[in-house]
């Protein structure tokens, strides 16, 4: 069986721009001077204003629809973000009761499924179902219920399970655009080695987490403008605390081929952008539906059936994640080719 993302939500998707793909619905923008929140802020999930947001957002799609009003919000994710955000709805005045569940197939622990107050931790996705019949016994209305279930490695590739596909697509897109810039100098086992060096939580005090800044520093060093030793001198020693920091010090000795996305960079991280490198982004989408396509990347099955069931029931579905726009949504030129946004794209559900 095959189905897309939008078969539960339609275009009930906001992506890490948190402006939702319906254009009815009020995103990040149209919610900025309502919600009091200050110019060229993007809210996390793991902060407070994005729980804001995200309830705003549910609000006005269960109004648009004339159900009544929400009563109940169910986060559905796999990482300490998506308990972050269940627990700030929570915390929100005059807000409906959030649930979560925090979900991950872990078959070499036992089966099980803990509660924490409203947030549950299941070690097997198929818990959902349990999980679910325990809402229904704490008096959850499903026609006064939202679902927020987020799609990267939770929908998409669920943890545990399929989520490797996600990771792999990522890496594929990181070393195409390196190839497209470097060309026949690039050395191919070097960048794949470094890449993979800077997704370790060892560098993310330095990369963030930000998949931007890891692509764009194993490029440099793979071009030769710095090497890693170097790098990790200068991190160590405070000289390089920062990817803005490293932009800055190796401009001199930036090679012809990164010139004009050596600027972009610089440009685009001097103004607050957290997604700079947009041709890796590009590229990242394009590897992501390909996977979608050929059955490597898959739908959880047994939240795709939990969500089908209550939303014939009353229950609104949406979807969240934290993709950037260009990891998620077509570019023009690439709609025209028939390319369709990662929510509309079918995927086998398993």
């Amino acid at each position: 069986m095959s189905a897309t993302i939008a078969d539960l939500t339609a275009d009930r998707v906001f992506y890490r721009d948190l402006e939702s793909c319906d254009p009815s619905l009020p995103g990040l923008e149209a919610l900025r001077e309502p919600l009091g929140l200050p110019a060229g802020l993007i809210p996390r999930k793991r902060e407070l204003s994005y729980a804001r947001v995200a309830l705003a957002i549910a609000e006005a799609a269960q109004a648009q629809r004339g159900g009544p009003p929400l009563r109940a919000l169910l986060v559905i994710g796999d990482t300490e973000n998506d308990r972050l955000l269940a627990h700030y709805l929570n915390k929100l005045p005059d807000a409906p009761q959030a649930y979560g569940l925090i979900g991950e197939d872990r078959p070499v622990v036992p089966e099980s499924l803990i509660w924490d107050g409203p947030i549950a931790t299941a070690t097997r996705w198929s818990l959902l179902h349990p999980w679910a019949t325990e809402l229904e016994r704490r008096g959850v209305r499903w026609d006064r219920t939202a679902l927020l279930i987020d799609i990267d490695k939770t929908l998409l590739g669920p943890r545990g399970r399929g989520d490797g596909a996600i990771d792999d697509a990522r890496a594929e897109g990181a070393l195409a655009v390196a190839g497209d810039l470097l060309g026949t100098t690039l050395d191919i086992s070097l960048f794949r080695r470094i890449y993979a060096e800077l997704c370790r939580k060892e560098w993310h005090g330095f990369t963030l987490d930000n998949q931007d800044y890891v692509v764009s520093t194993a490029l440099l060093i793979a071009s030769g403008t710095i090497s890693y030793e170097d790098l990790d001198i200068g991190v160590d020693s405070g000289e390089l605390p920062s990817f803005a920091a490293l932009l800055d010090a190796v401009t001199p000795r930036v090679p012809a081929p990164l010139v004009a996305l050596h600027a972009e960079l610089r440009e685009r991280v001097a103004a607050g952008d957290p997604t700079p490198f947009k041709l890796f982004r590009r590229a990242e989408f394009i590897s992501t539906v390909a996977r979608m396509g050929d059955g490597r990347l898959t739908l959880c099955g047994e939240l795709f059936t939990l969500a089908e069931r209550l939303i014939a029931a009353g229950a609104l579905g949406m979807a969240t994640s934290d993709k950037p726009a260009e990891s998620a949504l077509p570019s023009p030129a690439q709609a025209a080719a028939g390319i369709l946004p990662l929510h509309r794209t079918p995927a086998k559900v398993i």
